[in-house]
């Protein structure tokens, strides 16, 4: 039985590798780094971002509440890293 087995897992390993390989060239390999690096820095300055409206939801409506009495524009907090990181890209 364990020969049979030992056998079956070389005819799999031999298959295997003749399966074609994607390789990847270390060119592409970097920009994949650079890309999920930047996606990871957009995450996190969003999630700071929206923590910080949480936090300040309280002073953001009475900002708004003065700012529409005087006849201003109200804040409408909206914050987008995208365009500021593609600099760096």
């Amino acid at each position: 039985m364990a020969r049979l087995i030992s056998i079956q897992q070389a005819e799999i390993d031999r298959l295997k590798t003749m399966l074609p390989a994607n390789k990847k060239s270390k060119k592409k390999l970097g920009v994949e780094i650079h890309t999920r690096r930047l996606c990871l820095i957009t995450k996190m300055y969003q999630k700071q971002w929206e923590t910080a409206l949480f936090e300040n939801a309280d002073q953001i409506t009475f900002l708004n509440q003065r700012l529409s009495v005087t006849g201003l524009t109200p804040f409408k907090p909206g914050f987008e890293i995208k365009p500021i990181l593609k600099a760096f890209r």
